[in-house]
């Protein structure tokens, strides 16, 4: 039965580079009989999981061993060496000690810093650069969520081409970087030093469906989603394509933003799709089909006009609102579900069939509907890994983030404004297939499946402030927007 969505409960990630990492770990294996990596000791302190972070400060978990993989000493020297010693399609010539030479490979591939830490990870250019850190030594916590797991359901969700039906996200990510080093000589360079002189050449591609199984019964069922749009996206970015044109930092950034929208509003969507629900049954108004139940969900995230006030503007209430009522409707359906299969299997039963008889269960509904209405909160962690997915990390200074779309406004709101890079991350995989040129209905026809509806004359301005717009502004939805690479 298809009511209660194949996600597991999400955490704050703090740092979006976490977001590839998790797909590197899920499309590599570290070997059983590998050497033991980081700075550390060589068997972790007794009762305590190992966790990994490129540049991680002192700071240390009662439960986790966080070990920096940036390396240190002979680790440099050990780098250097390697990598001044080449490969048959890229010399180098140096001058000074090998020291030198391996902390500035080491250096030049540092990713975002974790505000008000010391930490910093690698920007995951590479599969050995993404693999240097994990969520456990991110998050500093030894049962951490499985984002890659979270994202291959997603992307089972939204993917449904029977002519590639073992496509998953982890697999694409790891056929893109194969391409992005076939064409790099110098980053197929540091991969290798990296693989052998930090990671211990301790890890081999993963065999097997790399996908989430159980979510792919749930394909095609949400048409313009964010689960679709993610699926679609993603294929398109990965693609040799995409990859050629795109220099390789810039297609980081670019897989990043992705991979942060459709955590923060495919989650959103969720809490949308449970508040449906939860009126379905409350006002006993199940639609005759689940076609209708799913397009009848309420947009997750409001665009309002740009000329609006700020408190008309302001998503922060409505945010935290909706995520703990769908939480709640999660819990009841969870137990409604569970009660149920013990008398009967519920496989075989339609959806709205099933909800119709919560709608009939008069004592059930009274106990949700004061649910809804009392001041409890659970939904603590899915409303960090919404808001943080979404909101500027850091507006100004060397770490700025360009590539989030809600901005805080004082200490009380929080707006939709996005900033030009990613107005331009989201109109260019718009323009899908080879033309370079899509038009705005276009562009606006991928934000309605994100969940967003911007007025057409604020998208307007936002493409032109990016150069992408061509044509006259009275074209309405038929103006031409040109991709950026």
């Amino acid at each position: 039965m298809h009511l209660k969505l194949p996600f597991n409960r999400p955490e704050y990630f703090s740092i979006p580079e976490l977001l590839i990492s998790s797909l590197a770990h899920r499309a590599f294996q570290r070997r059983s009989d590998a050497d033991p990596i980081g700075e550390g000791g060589t068997i972790a302190a007794a009762g305590k999981a190992t966790g990994y972070m490129y540049k991680a400060d002192s700071k240390q978990s009662k439960f986790v061993d966080v070990r920096s993989t940036f390396p240190k000493g002979e680790g440099l020297d050990r780098l250097g060496d390697l990598f001044s010693q080449g490969s048959p399609d890229l010399k180098v010539a140096i001058e000074g000690p090998a020291r030198d030479l391996g902390d500035a490979v080491a250096r030049s591939v540092l990713g975002i810093r974790v505000e008000k830490t010391g930490n910093q990870p690698a920007s995951p250019l590479s599969p050995a650069l993404a693999l240097l850190q994990d969520a456990r030594g991110v998050l500093v916590k030894k049962n951490p969520p499985d984002f890659a797991e979270i994202l291959e359901a997603m992307f089972a969700v939204g993917h449904h081409e029977v002519d590639d039906p073992m496509c998953s996200a982890s697999g694409l990510w790891r056929k893109a970087v194969g391409v992005r080093l076939a064409s790099d000589p110098v980053l197929r360079e540091i991969d290798r030093v990296v693989m052998t002189g930090i990671l211990r050449d301790g890890y081999i591609p993963r065999e097997g469906d790399l996908g989430n199984s159980d979510a792919r019964e749930w394909a095609g069922l949400f048409p313009d989603t964010p689960f679709e749009w993610f699926a679609r996206v993603w294929k398109t970015l990965t693609s040799d394509g995409w990859v050629d044109a795109l220099p390789a930092r810039v297609w980081v950034d670019w897989a990043t933003t992705i991979l942060r929208l459709t955590m923060g509003l495919g989650f959103l969507w969720e809490a949308a799709w449970y508040e449906r629900l939860a009126t379905a049954i409350i006002d006993t108004s199940v639609p005759p089909t689940f076609a209708e139940l799913v397009a009848t969900v309420s947009p997750p995230l409001p665009w309002q006009s740009s000329r609006a006030t700020v408190t008309t503007r302001d998503v922060a209430s409505l945010i935290k609102h909706r995520l703990r009522r769908g939480e709640k409707v999660r819990t009841y359906l969870l137990d409604r579900m569970k009660e149920h299969s013990q008398k009967r299997s519920l496989s075989e039963i339609p959806a709205t069939e099933f909800l119709r008889e919560l709608a009939s269960e008069k004592g059930h509904v009274e106990r949700l509907v004061k649910s809804l209405a009392d001041s409890t909160d659970r939904s603590k962690t899915v409303h960090e890994t919404v808001k943080y997915g979404l909101q500027v990390r850091e507006a100004s200074g060397p770490y700025t983030d360009y590539y989030g779309i809600l901005k805080s406004h004082g200490r009380r709101f929080v707006l939709v404004d996005p900033g030009t890079e990613w107005v331009t991350v989201v109109a260019s995989l718009a323009c899908d297939g080879p033309s370079r040129q899509c038009t705005v209905g276009d562009v606006l026809a991928d934000l309605g499946r994100l969940g967003m509806r911007p007025e057409l004359g604020d998208l307007v301005s936002l493409l032109e402030r990016a150069g992408m717009a061509r044509g006259s502004a009275d074209a309405d939805n038929a103006v031409i927007v040109e991709r950026a690479f």
